[in-house]
């Protein structure tokens, strides 16, 4: 009998192993979400498709200053972009940036490492996404890394009625 038990005992606890395995295999295993793209930066230039936040100073660097943007067109589509500005006197290296914007279309993106040179400006463009005409986007969120992150946002704008 008390064979029996400690028989059962151990099974139980082979079981309770086993299950507990099972689980964090199952957890470990899943699959993460789609990652977002990383991009390089582009120059920029305006137009009145253009809408964007005020220039903020990093808080590591005051003369990095960093907007974000939306950008809409007349078919529909709109697209965030990171647009930093170097104000400096000498080369800046950006060690990333990230661009979140109308996230479940597939409007984020990260921004690759770069040397941003004194007096440039320089924008990382997430893709553009179909939001339909007459349609009011989500606000768009950026982030610029030095050595620490700042952020700043812009509001959501109207794509026009094509």
């Amino acid at each position: 009998m008390i064979m029996t038990i400690e028989k059962g005992a151990l099974t139980r606890r082979n079981l309770s192993a086993l299950l507990t395995a099972l689980l964090a295999i199952v957890l470990f295993s899943a699959s993460p979400a789609q990652a977002s793209d990383t991009v390089k930066w582009k120059p920029v230039s305006t137009n009145s498709n253009w809408s964007c936040g005020a220039y903020i100073g990093h808080n590591d660097r005051s003369h990095i200053k960093l907007k974000a943007c939306i950008v809409t067109n007349s078919s529909g589509g709109a697209q965030a972009v990171l647009v930093v500005q170097n104000a400096g006197t000498s080369d800046q290296y950006l060690s990333k940036g990230r661009v979140i914007f109308e996230s479940q279309l597939g409007g984020d993106v990260w921004c690759a490492p770069t040397n941003l040179a004194e007096g440039r400006t320089a924008g990382c463009y997430a893709p553009t996404v179909q939001v339909g005409n007459c349609w009011r986007t989500s606000s768009a969120t950026v982030e610029l890394t030095l050595t620490r992150v700042t952020a700043a946002t812009a509001d959501g704008q109207y794509v026009p009625c094509g």
